[in-house]
């Protein structure tokens, strides 16, 4: 097998396998030394580097409607936990993006406690909108958007690296299976 058809392979995985693959590899290795690591904005090394990853959709039927959303914490041992919400009052689909970001940051405090400061995590969604916003790419003209990009950024800011990162509708999906 050529490098070029196991890289094929790779690309074909779920996000999970690929998790699985990399602590797998990780295991192997653990007893060679390592290179310094690279600088993670430089390298764009962050999900091999990172504790855990976040991946959120919300939406809503109707616009206002009845809302939902489902978050997966994935560990850097590749272990998934996908939990799933439903809202209590009508949101709009950006609404429930944001709002189901928000659960999935508060989540993952929870889980690491007082080790945040030292938690790098990557997020990920296909909400545009949230994710350029939550960067500070785009600007939240409506105050109810910026209020809950302004405290995405704050629950993040306690970690001790975060990156956004969109990603495509589908591997949401295959992800969160919505």
């Amino acid at each position: 097998m050529t490098v070029q058809e196991i890289l094929e392979a790779i690309a074909a995985l779920t996000e999970v396998e690929r998790l699985d693959l990399l602590s797998r590899l990780r295991e192997i290795y653990a007893a060679e030394p390592r290179p310094a690591p690279l600088d993670r904005a430089v390298s764009g090394d962050w999900e091999r580097r990172a504790d855990f990853m976040l991946v959120f959709d919300g939406g809503s039927q109707g616009n206002p409607g009845p809302a939902y959303g489902s978050y997966a914490i994935v560990d850097d041992k590749g272990e998934v936990k996908v939990e799933r919400l439903s809202f209590d009052v009508p949101l709009t689909n950006n609404e429930a993006e944001y709002h189901t970001l928000l659960a999935a940051i508060r989540a993952l405090q929870r889980r690491v406690g007082g080790r945040a400061g030292r938690v790098v995590v990557v997020v990920r969604g296909d909400s545009q909108l949230v994710i350029e916003q939550v960067s500070g790419n785009w600007q939240a003209k409506e105050p109810r958007m910026r209020q809950l990009a302004d405290e995405a950024r704050q629950l993040l800011g306690k970690f001790k690296r975060y990156r956004l990162i969109w990603q495509p509708r589908e591997d949401t999906v295959r992800m969160l299976g919505h």
